[in-house]
């Protein structure tokens, strides 16, 4: 344990992990779609080529932002030109984008654990980033081009920033984070301003006068930026803001029950790690660990508190961010990432705590190490099922690699909703001579029979009579427990299929 509180060997085990995750699981989901559509294009197209971008073709239900794209792409453009210049796979391109991400959010992570480090020592701060490397969701979504990804990056930074009393460097990224990336990181913002006035140490007034400049600022930025890419005058998170919350359209994908964060998400996110968060939040908890008598156990009562105040003063603004996001009637995990490294830091103390008196608490700290087992082994679980999410980005990479004969011969290629939203993007189109198709409006045989090559989630026989079955593909359906084993359940999704008038490495 002690190799993990020297130097920054934490922080290494956290990016190994992020990369892992990354490696065996290079596809994206239909969320991710829109930024690593624009950082593609960004890349391989320029700023100039806005008329050829994807997003014009597929603009989504709502419109996003493109600031996170640009710095994604500006970062990743020396690593691209590495690969093009060394003529490696687009493939390799769109791993590079979403590494770069990683790395910059994992680097806004590490800024808020020394916070920790500067309020509850070392070992806290260490522990944090081993409790971050054992769980499964933060970390394999830091490389995911989600908008909450790019919010979290800089929620972090906030975060950061609070905690070492910086707050106005705290309102001015929260304010940004709020107005461009994600309307709704002013749930967390407006407890975090509250502690920060019933602190006493900054005036209501100067806490406006930060929010309304930063706003502007951050209004006009995205506004010129934004308007330019998509060839309209927009303000973004503001249409998006008016399609969730005043025309209430976010219920369209799903209704959960008001608890559902606590019943469902977080301790999938958390795992066994959330049982170390009481002993963060109290002062008794440990105390009591510690007794070895009835008497001891009586003396712990009389003279210690029940909550340290130290930790509570810092994370009760979580607990009311997550309270209020409740009341939204469509959740997501995704949608409370924000919470997570901070529910850490709080399970970080409590594990500290219990380190620093490992003598006296022995059974207690092998319990603790014991939940950081069982959250590793549930990771483990998570990443498998995981692996076998994105069918469409399997069918896309081995027709490409079928049919790498056929590289300079021009083939057509037809991309259905289903295959498109679990995988396939425009990293994934290795052929130049080859064109693809995502065009929603072909679903006969009779418009499909124009194309080579079809990756569709259509019944194969209804297509026998102008396809010839290449391979199908499998996506995770459930799992299945029979006595003592448990067994991963997949079904097939997608169908490659060959037009029976194509012949390989023919024109």
């Amino acid at each position: 344990m002690a190799l993990f509180i020297r130097g920054r060997r934490a922080e290494l085990l956290a990016a190994s992990a992020m990369t892992a995750y990354l490696f065996l699981c290079p596809f994206s989901k239909v969320e991710e779609s829109f930024n690593l559509q624009a950082t593609h294009d960004l890349l391989v197209l320029g700023v100039r080529n806005v008329s050829q971008f994807d997003h014009l073709e597929f603009p989504g239900v709502v419109p996003r932002t493109f600031m996170g794209s640009l710095v994604v792409a500006a970062v990743s453009h020396p690593i691209i030109w590495t690969i093009s210049t060394l003529g490696g796979p687009k493939i390799w391109m769109q791993l590079a984008t979403r590494w770069v991400l990683g790395m910059m959010t994992l680097g806004a992570l590490v800024f808020f654990s020394d916070g920790i480090e500067m309020r509850f020592g070392r070992e806290t701060s260490r522990f944090h980033m081993l409790i971050c490397s054992c769980q499964f969701h933060l970390l394999f979504y830091m490389t995911r081009t989600l908008p909450n990804v790019y919010a979290l990056g800089l929620v972090l930074l906030g975060l950061g920033f609070w905690l070492r009393g910086k707050w106005q460097r705290c309102v001015f990224l929260f304010t940004f984070t709020t107005v461009v990336f994600r309307g709704d990181t002013v749930v967390l913002l407006a407890p975090l301003v509250l502690s920060m006035l019933l602190s006493r140490r900054v005036s209501l007034y100067r806490m406006i006068r930060w929010g309304l400049l930063t706003a502007v600022l951050s209004l006009i930025a995205t506004v010129l930026v934004d308007s330019y890419f998509w060839q309209r005058w927009l303000w973004p998170e503001g249409e998006v803001l008016w399609f969730n919350v005043v025309q209430n359209n976010s219920s369209e994908w799903g209704v959960s029950p008001p608890l559902w964060y606590f019943t469902s998400a977080l301790p999938r996110a958390l795992q066994a790690t959330a049982l170390l968060i009481p002993l963060g939040l109290s002062t008794l908890v440990p105390a009591l660990f510690q007794s070895r008598s009835l008497a001891d156990i009586a003396s712990s009562f009389m003279a210690t508190s029940l909550a340290d105040w130290s930790v509570v003063s810092v994370a009760w603004p979580v607990f009311i961010y997550l309270a209020l996001y409740s009341f939204l009637p469509h959740k997501e995990l995704r949608f409370i990432f924000n919470a997570i490294p901070i529910l850490n830091m709080v399970s970080s103390v409590g594990l500290a705590k219990l380190y620093r008196n490992r003598r006296k608490t022995r059974f207690a700290f092998v319990g603790a190490l014991s939940c950081l087992a069982l959250t590793f082994l549930g990771t483990m679980f998570f990443l498998a099922a995981a692996q076998s999410n994105y069918p469409g980005g399997e069918a896309f990479t081995y027709l490409h690699q079928v049919a790498e004969s056929e590289r300079g011969i021009p083939r057509s290629v037809h991309i259905d909703v289903t295959a498109a939203m679990t995988g396939v993007s425009r990293f994934g189109e290795e052929f130049p001579a080859w064109r693809y198709s995502k065009d929603e409006s072909l679903t006969t045989v009779k418009q499909l029979a124009t194309f080579d090559y079809v990756l569709t989630a259509k019944d194969p026989a209804s297509l026998e009579e102008v396809f010839e079955y290449v391979a199908d593909f499998h996506a995770f359906s459930g799992i299945q427990i029979a006595g003592y084993r448990i067994a991963f359940q997949t079904r097939k999704l997608i169908s490659l299929m060959r037009n029976r008038k194509v012949a390989f490495g023919q024109a």
